[in-house]
């Protein structure tokens, strides 16, 4: 009996030496990275063993049983349990059955129990643990907003863990200006969930990480937001695979122009349509709509290129009657949709008021415009320049549908006209008589302005000849002075022009402003026409 008592000793203690394995009783420590082997019986049905871990990370146990019913069991410090008891069946002395759970833990002590399953099967087993440190750089704790751990956008990436005794994280997250904050999350948190507060802890967003099933998932998310403080938090399910997860928090300003608030009509930004610019706006959660003010000075057609991921804008005259979406944007993210859509409008005060049209979708938007007049008498020759004029607000036409490009300009008209496209200041003049008894109050400001400048002279002393036609010599002149313009070098074709004029249209040949009325005529004492005179303000202008 002893002889057989020595032989299995000595073949536990081979065995030990051979595969690893440590022959010990319960109730004793069990090292990470280390197998032990224990037996169940009547008399002894529970063995528990004290397993230290580190750091947080993910602790693997490897049972296998070689009797028919076993349960495992691990809880933490104060008895807590750490998951659900696990039976190991129909295990046999020559073909054990194995089990192999991974515990989500942070550091401290916990107890492994293995014990027999009713009290009647009983028999041998062995358990190992392996450690994989999660190597977490989350600052702890940050369980709660108070507590939520400061994160740069652009910044570093932040690897965290969750498990069940640290379910839930905070971060919080500053924007200095309004723009699209990305959130891409890497993770092995099936059935987890990020969301997204506002500095008063309302939440915007919640977003599924989908369902782990054994490779990590990858989430990429967008939220358009205002400049502010939020938080994120990500929350893992203990019953479904909590562990690591790891954020790359991005942000991209909308470098928008609008400024808020200008979310009614009464709000609503003035916009210059006739600026040639691309206006940049952005829509965002608690922004979901903005207001501009559009302004047509005559009537005509109003074009408006608009491009979007996702919003849509609405079109509404100034008693507020709403004309619907005139388009709604059908995008993908950094996909933007653009469209371009042509308005017949009359002169008068509208309102175009972009839109989010899923609550949960915004960002930037822009727009450009191009204003046309309705102008039916405009030919391709005086197109750009009467377009040129109208923009500038120097002129509008005779009427809704009529520029008058055929009807001669009074002087009083075309003081008017050089005043405005000079954009000379007339503010403080426009109360002031002039000199000119025959000016009439409309014009006192750009005739004083232009006299200031010495562009103009009267007909005499006390008239200006206000209702008299502009002739093409005078305009020459006018146009002389205003653009101190020079003709040097410049021989005259022209039989039908004195001395006083010679120096004038000498310097209009040169800048290419006029050629003349035909090869030796210039036409000094004709009157010149309204599309004329808008074709030699827009030569000028244009080549100053």
């Amino acid at each position: 009996m002893k002889k057989i008592s020595v032989l299995v000793v000595s073949l536990l203690l081979l065995l030990s030496v051979v595969t690893g394995i440590t022959v010990v009783h319960a109730d004793t420590t069990l090292p990470l990275n280390t197998t032990i082997s224990g037996e169940i019986s009547e008399q002894k049905p529970v063995d528990s063993y004290t397993i230290s871990v580190p750091s947080a990370g993910t602790l693997t146990v490897t049972a296998d049983v070689y009797f028919s019913a076993a349960m495992m069991e691990l809880r933490g410090a104060n008895n807590e349990t750490i998951d659900r008891l696990e039976g190991i069946f129909h295990g046999r002395p020559e073909n054990p059955t194995s089990l192999k759970k991974a515990y989500y833990l942070e550091s401290g002590e916990y107890t492994l129990f293995v014990k027999d399953f009713n009290r009647t099967s009983f028999g041998n087993y062995s358990v190992s643990t392996t450690f994989d440190p999660a190597n977490n750089n989350e600052t702890e704790p940050n369980n709660t907003f108070a507590e939520a751990m400061p994160i740069q956008v652009n910044g570093e990436k932040i690897r965290g863990f969750i498990s069940p005794a640290d379910k839930e994280e905070y971060y919080k997250v500053v924007l200095d200006e309004p723009g699209r904050l990305k959130v891409n999350v890497d993770s092995q948190l099936g059935q987890g969930s990020l969301y997204l507060y506002d500095s008063g802890e309302k939440e915007l967003v919640s977003r599924s990480l989908g369902s782990y099933e054994g490779l990590p998932l990858l989430r990429n998310f967008h939220m358009d937001l205002e400049a502010g403080t939020y938080y994120l938090r990500v929350r893992g399910s203990v019953y479904f695979y909590p562990g690591i997860y790891e954020l790359d928090v991005s942000f991209h300003p909308a470098n928008n122009e609008e400024i808020e608030p200008n979310n009614s009509r009464g709000t609503a930004i003035p916009l210059q349509i006739t600026d040639n610019r691309t206006h940049i706006g952005f829509l965002s959660y608690s922004d979901m709509a903005d207001y501009y003010q559009i302004e047509m000075k005559y009537d005509g057609f109003l074009t408006i290129d608009f491009s979007s991921e996702f919003s849509g804008y609405e079109w509404v005259d100034e008693k507020g009657n709403s004309r619907g979406f005139l388009h709604i944007s059908h995008g993908e993210v950094g996909k933007p949709e653009k469209s371009s859509k042509s308005l017949e409008l009359k002169k008068g005060i509208y309102y175009l008021i972009p839109k989010t049209m899923d609550y949960r979708e915004g960002g930037v938007y822009t727009m450009s415009f191009k204003v046309e007049p309705a102008f039916k008498d405009v030919t391709n020759r005086y197109y750009e320049a009467v377009m040129y004029l109208a923009t500038k607000e120097v002129t509008n036409g005779i009427s809704q549908s009529e520029f008058g490009v055929g009807h001669q300009i009074k002087r009083v008209d075309a003081a008017i006209w050089l005043a405005g496209i000079l954009n000379l200041d007339s503010s403080e003049l426009d109360s002031n008589p002039t000199p000119y008894v025959d000016v009439p109050k409309r014009a006192w400001g750009a005739v004083n302005a232009l006299k200031r400048e010495n562009i103009v002279n009267g007909k005499s002393a006390t008239h200006f000849g206000a209702n008299d036609t502009m002739t093409r010599g005078e305009m020459a002149l006018l146009l002389k002075r205003a653009y101190t313009l020079s003709g040097d070098g410049v021989t005259l074709p022209f039989t039908d022009v004195s001395s006083r004029y010679e120096e004038a249209v000498k310097a209009l040949m040169k800048n290419n402003i006029t050629q003349g009325k035909s090869a030796d005529k210039f036409g000094t004492v004709a009157a010149i026409t309204r599309g004329e005179m808008a074709l030699f303000l827009y030569r000028a202008d244009m080549n100053k």
